[in-house]
């Protein structure tokens, strides 16, 4: 019976060992050695460029398994200035990086110009623009005659798109009248000016709205 007593107590110890050494606590694991970059830009959709390489990826995107250390980086996105910056990236942290981009167009501009008809009384205005853009309206105040008299009139365009250029590159040329308005000239009255406001905005870049006045001798 003394036997058997330790035979089991010593198959007790056996397991109880076995047990112990399974159920040994596991390491932590190794933190990721490196970090992540998010990348955002306003307005969203430029090109990211990582030490001078295209990644293929656009804004808002992350850059991924980066060592940690500083990155230069470009953001490329048309009718935009191009962002160059230096971003910084840590072991086991996302870093985010938000851009204003800056609209890379000139401002409008509206080069003016006039041609006269049926032995000087008669005026025609051209202009050409220094890019693309979208026009709303055109308004002309314009003498009657040399009473000091005006009229106003108004031609609506509902943001059409008036081109800079045309395909071989030639600056294109509207006018006032516009064409099929009905009328080609309008009465040429010397000594006055001629007022002529355009509202619009830029076909591209940060659209912005712009209200050109000019005034005109003819």
């Amino acid at each position: 019976m003394k036997l058997l007593f330790q035979f089991v107590l010593l198959v007790i110890c056996v397991i109880f060992y076995g047990c112990t050494e399974s159920s040994t606590i596991a390491p932590p694991p190794t933190p990721d050695p490196t970090g992540r970059l998010v990348l955002k830009s306003n307005p969203p959709g430029a090109r990211i460029y990582l030490l001078g390489s295209d990644t293929g990826k656009n804004t808002p995107d992350s850059l991924i398994n980066l060592q940690a250390g500083d990155y230069d980086i470009f953001l490329y996105l048309q009718y935009y200035d191009t962002s160059f910056f230096t971003a910084s990236v840590f072991n086991n942290l996302t870093t985010t990086k938000e851009v204003i981009l800056v609209d890379g167009l000139p401002s409008v501009e509206i080069d003016w110009n006039y041609s006269t008809a049926h032995g000087g009384d008669s005026v025609k205005f051209r202009y050409q623009f220094n890019q693309d853009v979208l026009i709303d309206s055109v308004v002309i105040e314009r003498p009657i005659d040399d009473s000091g008299l005006y009229t106003t009139e108004r031609y609506y365009f509902n943001n059409q798109l008036f081109l800079w250029k045309d395909v071989s590159g030639n600056p294109i040329n509207y006018y006032l009248p516009p064409v099929g308005s009905g009328n080609q000239y309008y009465p040429r009255i010397q000594s006055f000016s001629y007022w002529i406001h355009v509202y619009g905005q830029k076909a591209y870049g940060l659209k912005a709205a712009f209200h050109i006045i000019q005034g005109l001798n003819t």
